[in-house]
């Protein structure tokens, strides 16, 4: 079985099957949708729910929030091992993961929308039940399409380079969608949170089903019923995965840190360079297009130096960079806005490489879980990361406001405490990600035949 698996996919390759380039911009184009609405959700359902003072109604109490976004996440991460295990077994004539795709986007564009219309104008308890109940169907949702959609890139790139390629093109078009959801600020501060909430829904409802007049799943990749592995048989063989655990070690506090810096732009902008929600615009903007800038490099340097040394030094570059926010105040004879914007754009040349690359190792470790199992079970490993995703950031969401309840802090008169204390915490876990990540054991991996050619 395994046999055959790899010299059907080594064939496909070296027959010069690629898929075409319009295929990565169309798996792109997603990325797109669910980046756009992503962002506006970390960067601004905390500011709406629990606004500074002077800048908006309170609508929940604040320690019951972030319990709220965690019992919620890991609720909704029930859910992804089910959905993994029916990607890898639906059969369809449009494959296994497109039919969840299509179904699911309707909805969680709704639930997005709803999220931003709470029932009472003012702090209460029912604010919270609504947003944790919405917040829930909301994640079910994005469950149900991003799930199946990250599991179809091993199937759509079938080497390395493919992936790599094709892992840039969806970096790229996430930052695009992190710079459109940087134009919700001045947005909202004209039309507010509710019509700006549609304009997004709008926008990316056609993103998410244009795709699928170009996108087609590979042919043969279902297993038959009776060879397929248990749920105990399946579990094993992800555990001998040593590349599987110590990409998710890694993981962890990576998504733990860009769940900190999303969620804290907007308090950056307003509490420590002293500007308003519209100049968020000018942080996400050029931070996002020096990350582009710099995709080019990770993926030539990924060709000539191999992918791990490229992420684990965007790694060791950010645990550097994050706690430069401390530094930020009026002490430096250049004005907040520019000391921000430098910060904002440094650290995110230096997460570039850790922004792009993950989807090309999510493939490569599928690869050797079929050369394990001689199985295709990218549903159930993509599901797994989902729902480590779900909790990490739902504990990340939960502690973010009992950092910021910090405050002003006596020895740092330039600033909230605990604004600045997101730049240290994050340094220190970048770091710790660095040192995990030294162990992954596919770095010396031999190209295989399609990737040599």
């Amino acid at each position: 079985m395994v046999q055959t698996i790899l010299t059907s996919n080594v064939t496909s390759i070296t027959d010069g099957q690629y898929p075409p380039v319009r295929a990565d911009l169309c798996y792109a184009m997603i990325t797109l949708g669910s980046a756009a609405i992503w962002s506006v959700l970390s960067g601004w359902l905390l500011y709406f729910y629990l606004p500074p003072e002077g800048e908006g109604i309170v609508l929940v109490p604040a320690a019951l929030y972030g319990v709220a976004m965690f019992v919620t996440r890991a609720v909704n991460a029930i859910i992804a091992p089910p959905i993994g295990y029916l990607s890898d077994r639906t059969s369809s004539r449009w494959g296994r993961r497109l039919p969840f795709m299509f179904v699911s986007a309707l909805p969680m564009l709704i639930f997005f929308v709803l999220l931003w219309i709470p029932p009472v104008q003012g702090e209460s308890l029912w604010n919270l039940v609504y947003l944790a109940l919405v917040f829930a169907l909301y994640n079910v949702a994005y469950s149900f399409n991003q799930i199946p959609y990250t599991a179809l890139l091993p199937e759509l790139a079938l080497t390395d380079h493919h992936r790599v390629r094709m892992s840039a093109w969806s970096a790229s078009f996430f930052l695009v969608g992190m710079v459109l959801s940087g134009l919700a600020g001045p947005v909202i501060e004209n039309v507010g949170y509710t019509t700006t909430a549609l304009i997004y829904a709008g926008f990316t409802l056609p993103l998410f089903y244009l795709p699928f007049l170009v996108l087609r799943e590979q042919p043969g990749r279902q297993i038959a019923t009776t060879e397929r592995l248990d749920f105990r048989q399946g579990l094993a063989a992800m555990l001998r995965n040593r590349a599987f655990l110590v990409m998710t070690a890694t993981g962890i506090f990576y998504w733990s840190v860009t769940t900190f810096v999303q969620g804290v732009i907007p308090f950056i902008v307003t509490e420590i360079c002293l500007l308003t929600k519209t100049d968020t615009l000018y942080f996400y903007v050029p931070a996002l297009l020096a990350s582009l800038t710099c995709y080019p490099l990770v993926m030539w340097l990924s060709g000539r130096l191999g992918k791990w040394v490229v992420f684990s030094g965007s790694l060791l570059a950010s645990a550097i960079v994050l706690p430069g926010l401390m530094l930020i105040g009026d002490w430096l004879p250049v004005t907040l806005k520019a000391q921000g914007i430098t910060w904002i754009t440094l650290q995110a040349i230096a997460m570039s490489g850790v922004t792009m690359l993950p989807p090309a190792f999510g493939a490569e470790i599928t690869d050797y879980d079929a050369t394990l199992t001689g199985q295709r079970r990218e549903g159930t490993y993509y599901a797994t990361w989902g729902l480590l995703d779900q909790v990490i950031n739902g504990a990340a969401a939960a502690a973010l406001p009992l950092l910021l309840l910090l405050g002003r802090s006596h020895f740092d008169p330039h600033g909230p405490l605990g604004v600045r204390m997101t730049g240290v915490v994050g340094g220190v876990m970048m770091f710790a990600a660095f040192l995990i990540f030294l162990n992954y054991p596919l770095r010396r991996r031999p190209l295989s035949p399609g990737d040599q050619s």
